[in-house]
C-alpha cells in the first residue's frame, strides 16, 4: 500500500515539469512583490474591510509572501511569526494556539476563521489547527487579531482571531500545484484550478498527505485527503453569490497523552452560502464532523500501579447550522455595522451517559444566538464641519455584543477604542474590550461510558460542571505604528494589560474525595472536576516589531515579546512564569531567480501547570518548557521561467531538533523517543509550479 501511494506522488512530481508559476507582471516586478506586498486594508477588525492604520485591534496580517518564505505546512507553523503567539505541538497531529500568555487558561481560547467561516469543531470546543480544506499554498492572506475580539465574533474569541483568507475563484493562476518529500517520511501533494466563465468564477483544490510512507520508521501521525470547490456568481455592480464546499479525511495511528491511540475515521463536511449585496451580507452554513477511533486511554493511578478504567472505542459525530446576516451603512460620519447570529450544534457520541438516570444519553444538543453592532465615527471630520476645526484623522470606536446560549451564561461584551493618525505613516490607537469563554462541552457537560478493567465499580466518568460560568477577559491596550524612509523602516510596539475572571481549569482536593477500596479516587465524587477560580489572574504584555528593507530584493525582521501571568490577590506567578520569546529572520532573492530565506525563534524557559497535589490521576503536576532556539529555512530556485515558471527547493522545519516537553501536565508513554521523532527536525524538498 506504501509502495502504491509513493508511485502515485512520484507521478503527481513528474507531471509537475511542465507546469510552472504565472509571471503576470514580469521579473523584475515579481522579485520586487515577494518582499514588497502592501497590507493597506484588513477585514477581521470590524467585520469590514477598512484601512489598516484605523483598526481598533492590535492586528498582524501575513501576506502570502510571508507565508511561503517560511515554510510553513499547517497553519499553526506559519502562525509563529505573530508577536506574543504560543504553538505548542502537543502531537504531530494537534496543536495548541494562543496568545499573550491565554494558553494557559485553556487551549480554545483563539477563534478560527476561513474566509469568514467559524470553523471550530464544537464537540471539541478548539480548531484542528493541523488539518484544513486547504493547502497553506491556497492560502492568500492573513489575519491575526491580538485581543479579545467578543464584541464582534462571540464567545470562542476570547484572546484574539485567526481569519484565514484562501485565493478566491476566479483570481490567481489558472492551474498550480506542488509536491513535498522528506524526512520522515512526509509527503504532501496539492493542486489547485481557478477560472473564470463570465460572470462565473470556479475554484477546485485538493491534496494529500502521508507521514511514514517510506521509512518504516513508526512516526505515530494520521493521514489527510482533502478537497474544496468554491464558486462566485457575479449578479450584478454590487450583488454576488459565494457557494463553498470542503471535505477532509484523516485517519492513521497517533499517540495522546497517555496511551496508544488509533483513529480509523475523523471527517469534515462542510457548505457554505454567502450572498452579498451593497452593504448586505448573509451567510449561511452547514459543517458535519464524523470520528471513529480507539484512543487507548487508560485512567492510571500512579500511586498504586493500578489501572483504573478505560474508555471504550468511540463513535461520535457532530452536526453545527449557523446564519449570520450583517449590514454596514454610513451615516453622517459614521460607519455603522450591525448584525445578528444564531448557531445551532447536535452532538453524539456511543459513549455519552446520564450521571442521573445511570443510562446512555448519547444525543445533546445547543443553541448560540448573538446581537452585535459596531459604530466608526470619524471625529476629525465631525469638528471639522461643527467648528471647522482641522485636526489630523481621529476615529473613534464603539461596539457591542449580546451572547445567549443554552448551555451556558448570557454575555455582553463591549469595547471602544480611539485610533489617531498625527502624521502620514502614524498612528496611535488607545482601546479596551471585553471578551468571554463559554464552557466547553467537555467541562460543562460530558459524562463518559468506562470500560471497569479492575472492577471497582467505575463504569462512567462525570468530571463536568453544569453550573460553570463563562471565563472573562478584560484587556487595556496602547499602540503606537510608524513607518520611517517611505515605508522602508516600519517600527510596531503594543502594551497590554489583561484581567482574567471565573478562569476554568481542573482542581484536585484530596481531603474532599470519596475513595474507592484500596485508595482509588472515586471519579464520580467530589473532590476534582472543573472549577471556576474565584480569584483569577492579571497579566501583561509587551510586544514589539521591527522590519526593514534595506534594498527591494532583502528584508529583516525582529520581534521581541515578554509577559507575565500573576494571581490577582497575591501578584504572585504561583503556577505560570514569566517568558521572553523572539524572533529573527531574514528574506533575500537574487536577479537570477533564487530566494533564501531563514527564520529563527527563542522561548524563554518558564512552567505551566494545573493545579492539584502530586500523585492523584498523575505523576506531574508542573511542566517545564525549556529554553531553545527554533530555526526554520527555505530555500528556492527558478528552473523554468517562460512560458511557465517552474521553482524548487528545500524547506528545513526545525534545523536545531528543538524538543518540546508535553503540554498539559499529563505523563507520556516513551514520552522522549516520541518526540524526537514527530516534532523534531523536518526537511523537505519540494516542486511548485503555476500556469
Amino acid at each position: 500500500m506504501k509502495k502504491a501511494r509513493l508511485a502515485i506522488l512520484v507521478w503527481g512530481a513528474l507531471l509537475l515539469c511542465p507546469t510552472a508559476f504565472a509571471q503576470e507582471e514580469g521579473e523584475e516586478e515579481l522579485e520586487v512583490d515577494l518582499f514588497f506586498a502592501p497590507a493597506e486594508s484588513v477585514v477581521s477588525a470590524a467585520r469590514r474591510v477598512q484601512p489598516l492604520e484605523r483598526s481598533p485591534s492590535a492586528i498582524t496580517v501575513l501576506t502570502r509572501e510571508d507565508i511561503e518564505a517560511s515554510g510553513a505546512r499547517v497553519l499553526s507553523e506559519a502562525l509563529r511569526l505573530v508577536p506574543s503567539m504560543d504553538i505548542y505541538s502537543v502531537q504531530p497531529h494537534w496543536n495548541v494556539v494562543g496568545i499573550r500568555g491565554a494558553t494557559y487558561m485553556n487551549s480554545d481560547t483563539m477563534l478560527l476563521l476561513v474566509d469568514g467561516r467559524d470553523v471550530t469543531v464544537e464537540l471539541l470546543g478548539v480548531p484542528i489547527w493541523s488539518y484544513q480544506h486547504f493547502s497553506m499554498d491556497d492560502v492568500e492572506r492573513i489575519e491575526v487579531i491580538r485581543g479579545p475580539g467578543s464584541a464582534l465574533y462571540g464567545a470562542n474569541a476570547f484572546a484574539g482571531v485567526v481569519n484565514v483568507i484562501t485565493r478566491a475563484p476566479g483570481e490567481g493562476p489558472t492551474v498550480s500545484a506542488s509536491v513535498r518529500g522528506g524526512e520522515f517520511g512526509f509527503m504532501e501533494l496539492a493542486a489547485r484550478g481557478s477560472r473564470r466563465f463570465g460572470p462565473v468564477a470556479v475554484g477546485v483544490s485538493g491534496g494529500l498527505v502521508g507521514h511514514d510512507l517510506f521509512t518504516g520508521r513508526d512516526v505515530k501521525a494520521v493521514e489527510q485527503g482533502r478537497a474544496r470547490i468554491t464558486s462566485k456568481i457575479d449578479l450584478g455592480e454590487e450583488t454576488s453569490l459565494l457557494l463553498d464546499s470542503g471535505y477532509y479525511h484523516i485517519s492513521g495511528p497517533f499517540r495522546i497523552d497517555v496511551g496508544e491511540s488509533y483513529l480509523f475515521a475523523g471527517a469534515n463536511l462542510f457548505a457554505m452560502v454567502l450572498f452579498e449585496h451593497a452593504g448586505l451580507s448573509v451567510q449561511a452554513v452547514y459543517d458535519h464532523f464524523d470520528f471513529d477511533g480507539d484512543f487507548g486511554l487508560g485512567l492510571y493511578y500512579p500511586d498504586l500501579g493500578v489501572d483504573v478504567a478505560d474508555v471504550p472505542r468511540t463513535v461520535a459525530d457532530a452536526d453545527k447550522a449557523g446564519l449570520v446576516a450583517q449590514y454596514d451603512l454610513e451615516i453622517f460620519h459614521n460607519h455603522l455595522t450591525c448584525g445578528a447570529e444564531y448557531i445551532f450544534h447536535h452532538y453524539y457520541a456511543n459513549i455519552f451517559w446520564d450521571s442521573d438516570k445511570d443510562v446512555p444519553d448519547r444525543t445533546h444538543y445547543e443553541h448560540r444566538g448573538g446581537l452585535f453592532v459596531h459604530d466608526e465615527l470619524d471625529l476629525s471630520a465631525l469638528l471639522d464641519d461643527l467648528a471647522a476645526a482641522e485636526i489630523s484623522p481621529l476615529f473613534l470606536t464603539a461596539g457591542l455584543r449580546v451572547d445567549i446560549n443554552s448551555a451556558a451564561k448570557e454575555e455582553l461584551s463591549p469595547r471602544a477604542a480611539i485610533v489617531w493618525i498625527p502624521l502620514e505613516g502614524h498612528s496611535m490607537r488607545l482601546g479596551n474590550a471585553h471578551a468571554f469563554l463559554k464552557p466547553t462541552f467537555f467541562e460543562s457537560s460530558l459524562d463518559v461510558q468506562l470500560n471497569d478493567v479492575n472492577n471497582l465499580g467505575i463504569d462512567h466518568m462525570d468530571l463536568a460542571n453544569p453550573d460553570l460560568k463563562n471565563e472573562t477577559i478584560d484587556s487595556l491596550e496602547l499602540g503606537y505604528d510608524a513607518g520611517f524612509l517611505e515605508g522602508r523602516l516600519v517600527f510596531r510596539l503594543s502594551l497590554a494589560y489583561n484581567w482574567y475572571r471565573d478562569t476554568i481549569g481542573f482542581l484536585v482536593e484530596p481531603n474532599e474525595m470519596h475513595y474507592l477500596p484500596g485508595g482509588i479516587p472515586d471519579l464520580n465524587g467530589p473532590g476534582f472536576g472543573y472549577t471556576n477560580d474565584p480569584v483569577g489572574e492579571d497579566g501583561y504584555n509587551v510586544e514589539l516589531e521591527i522590519i526593514a528593507r534595506p534594498t527591494e530584493r532583502s528584508r529583516l525582521f525582529a520581534q521581541a515579546s515578554y509577559r507575565d501571568v500573576f494571581n490577582a490577590d497575591t501578584g504572585d506567578s504561583d503556577i505560570f512564569e514569566p517568558a521572553w520569546q523572539m524572533a529573527l529572520g531574514a528574506d533575500l532573492s537574487g536577479a537570477s531567480g533564487w530566494t533564501a530565506s531563514l527564520r529563527a525563534f527563542f522561548t524563554d524557559e518558564y512552567l505551566c501547570g494545573f493545579r492539584g497535589p502530586e500523585g492523584v490521576l498523575v505523576d506531574e503536576v508542573y511542566v517545564e518548557v525549556p529554553a531553545g532556539w527554533f530555526l526554520n529555512a527555505r530555500f528556492a530556485w527558478t528552473l523554468v521561467r517562460e512560458p511557465t515558471l517552474v521553482k524548487a527547493g528545500v524547506e528545513a522545519f526545525n534545523l536545531l531538533n528543538f524538543r518540546y516537553r508535553q503540554y498539559g501536565g499529563l505523563d507520556m508513554v516513551n514520552r522522549y523517543d516520541f518526540w524526537g521523532e514527530t516534532v523534531g527536525r523536518r526537511i523537505t524538498f519540494f516542486v511548485q509550479g503555476e500556469i
